[in-house]
C-alpha cells in the first residue's frame, strides 16, 4: 500500500503573502490617512481648499491655450478663459460638496437674502471709488496723464467693453468663491483643530491673502512689489469674515478690475494695449514708485480697506467677525451636523 505525502507547506510563501498583505494594507492605511478625515468623514481640509484653486487656474491655462491657437481677439478669448475658470470652480465645489464632504455652496457666504443684495450693491460702489479716489490724486498730482478717452483696443468700442466686462464679471465671481469663500473657509475649518475659531479665521486669512499675491506674481516688475497684491487679498479676506458673507467682495472685486482694465487703463501693463478703455493712463517713467504695485496700488487697497470700514459701521454699527456666519462655530464633524439637518427638516 503506497502512501502519497504532502509537501510541507511553503511556510516562506504564506509569510511573504501575508507580508505583503500587511504592507499593502498598511499602504492604503496611510494614503486614505494623507487624503480622507475619518473622524469628521469628510476629505481633509487641505485638499478641499486647493481643489477648486488649482482647478480654476488649470481652466484658465488650458483657455488660454486654445483661444490663443484657433486666433481668438484678446477681449473675447479673456471672456472664454475667465467663464471656464467660473464653471470650473463651481463644478468642483459641487463636487466636494456632494462626495468629498465638503460644505454646501450657500455655506460659502453665498446665501442671498436682501442683507445680501445690499451688500452686494455695496461692494460695487466701494470698489469703483477705491480706484477712482488714487488715480484722480495722480492726475491732480501730475504724476500720471491721460493719452487717450475712449480708445477701441483690438475690438471696436462696444464689443471690447462687453466681452471685457463679460470677463471681469467672471473673474471677481470665481477669484472670490475660489480664494476667499473655499481656500479661507476649508483652511481655517481645518485650522480648527488646533485653534479658536478666531484665531483659525485669523490665520487662514493671512494665508489666503498669500496664496492670492502669489497668484500675481507676474504682475510688478519688481518683485518685492507683490506684497502689495498680498495685502489686496488681506483686504478682500477681511470684507468676507466681517461682512460674514462674500456679498461684499464680490461685488468691489468686480469693480476693482472694471474700473482698472475698463476705464483708468494704464500704457505701463502688458496685454492692455488690446482693450477698449475710457482713458489709457500714462504713468510719468521718471516716477519709479508709479510702477505696477507701486503707490497707486497700494493707495487703491487702502481706500477699499477704508471704504469697507465705513460700510460696515454703518450697516452693522460694530466691526466684529462671526464664526457662525462663517460656519466654523461648530466643531462636530460635518456629516453628522448634515444628518441633523435632514432629520430635522422630516420631521417638519
Amino acid at each position: 500500500m503506497s502512501v502519497t505525502q504532502r509537501p510541507p507547506p511553503d511556510l516562506d510563501g504564506e509569510s511573504r503573502t501575508g507580508v505583503d498583505g500587511s504592507r499593502s494594507s498598511a499602504r492604503s492605511g496611510v494614503l486614505r490617512t494623507i487624503f480622507w478625515n475619518t473622524r469628521q468623514q469628510r476629505a481633509r481640509a487641505v485638499w478641499l481648499a486647493l481643489l477648486p484653486v488649482v482647478g480654476a487656474y488649470a481652466a484658465l491655462i488650458a483657455g488660454e491655450v486654445v483661444a490663443t491657437e484657433i486666433g481668438l481677439p484678446v477681449q473675447v478669448g479673456f471672456a472664454l478663459f475667465s467663464f471656464a475658470a467660473l464653471v470650473t470652480v463651481v463644478a468642483l465645489m459641487g463636487v466636494s460638496s456632494r462626495y468629498l464632504g465638503a460644505r454646501r455652496i450657500p455655506d460659502y457666504g453665498l446665501a442671498v437674502d436682501r442683507r445680501w443684495r445690499v451688500d452686494f450693491a455695496a461692494g460695487l460702489v466701494v470698489g469703483f471709488v477705491a480706484v477712482s479716489i488714487p488715480f484722480l490724486f495722480a492726475l491732480a498730482l501730475g504724476w500720471v496723464e491721460i493719452g487717450a478717452v475712449f480708445d477701441a483696443g483690438e475690438l471696436a468700442l462696444l464689443p471690447g467693453f462687453v466681452a471685457v466686462g463679460a470677463g471681469l464679471l467672471c473673474v471677481g465671481v470665481w477669484e472670490e468663491l475660489a480664494m476667499r469663500g473655499v481656500f479661507l473657509g476649508n483652511t481655517a475649518d481645518g485650522l480648527r483643530r488646533w485653534l479658536s475659531p478666531h484665531r483659525a479665521i485669523a490665520v487662514a486669512v493671512a494665508l489666503s491673502g498669500l496664496v492670492f499675491g502669489l497668484a500675481h506674481i507676474a504682475q510688478p516688475d519688481y518683485a518685492p512689489l507683490i506684497l502689495t497684491w498680498v495685502f489686496a487679498g488681506l483686504v478682500f479676506g477681511g470684507m468676507y469674515v466681517f461682512s460674514g458673507s462674500l456679498a461684499l467682495p464680490i461685488g468691489a472685486h468686480i469693480t476693482v478690475n472694471a474700473a482698472y482694465q475698463m476705464v483708468f487703463v494704464r500704457t505701463d501693463y502688458a496685454g492692455t494695449e488690446s482693450y477698449s478703455a475710457v482713458m489709457r493712463i500714462v504713468p510719468d517713467p521718471a516716477l519709479a514708485f508709479l510702477q505696477a504695485g507701486g503707490v497707486i496700488d497700494i493707495g487703491v487697497y487702502g481706500t477699499l480697506g477704508l471704504l469697507t470700514y465705513l460700510w460696515l459701521r454703518f450697516s452693522r454699527g460694530k466691526i466684529t467677525i462671526d464664526p457662525v456666519a462663517l460656519q466654523l462655530a461648530a466643531s462636530e464633524p460635518r456629516a453628522r451636523r448634515r444628518t441633523d439637518d435632514a432629520v430635522h427638516r422630516s420631521r417638519q
